[in-house]
């Protein structure tokens, strides 16, 4: 009898072993995502190979560049300053994605934009980022997420990536922004 109650006690401790073990794991993906750092909008953020300033973000009903380009729709324009850390090896804003819900969206490359703009090390370039966004998202919480590559092009796995929260409803909406040019910052 003794030795029945032993095997069962046995087991119960194994399997609640195995439970905690379970518990405690990180996912599979824990060793290939990206350090966030969440910042302000006019705070210099510093990860790895890229220090960063959003300087402004608003909504337009209208984007337009410097050289005609233009387009209609609902527009978040994000103004920043930007600048490798470390090295100018892979060092290009190749992350500027927008998190709304369980949905993605990525910087536009239309027009001239600072999507995929080549970085300096220690000084800035400014320019603006456009994200075209459905109209239902306007009164939504969001995250900007903005980085450089790590490993290999266009990867920012094991690199650090900057994250602004957002209220989207919180932020004026004008009828026409033009995008900064991209060029070096005035600070």
């Amino acid at each position: 009898m003794k030795k029945h109650v032993l095997v069962w006690l046995l087991t119960a401790a194994l399997l609640a072993g195995a439970w905690v073990v379970s518990k405690v794991t990180l996912p599979d993906d824990a060793a290939t995502a990206a350090f966030p750092r969440v910042t302000r909008i006019g705070e210099e953020a510093a990860v790895r190979n890229l220090v960063v300033t959003i300087t402004d973000v608003r909504l337009a009903d209208r984007v337009e560049d410097a050289d005609g380009w233009s387009a209609d729709g609902t527009w978040l324009v994000v103004d920043l300053e930007a600048a490798s850390a470390v090295t100018q090896d892979l060092s290009t804003l190749s992350l500027a994605q927008l998190a709304i819900g369980d949905r993605t969206f990525s910087a536009t490359d239309r027009g001239t934009t600072f999507a995929q703009q080549r970085l300096v090390t220690g000084v800035p370039r400014a320019g603006s980022l456009a994200f075209e966004l459905p109209d239902d998202v306007t009164d939504d919480r969001a995250t900007l997420r903005l980085g450089v590559a790590g490993a290999g092009i266009g990867e920012v796995l094991l690199d650090g990536v900057v994250d602004l929260p957002l209220d989207l409803a919180d932020l004026p909406v004008e009828s026409a922004i033009l995008l900064d040019e991209n060029g070096w910052a005035r600070r």
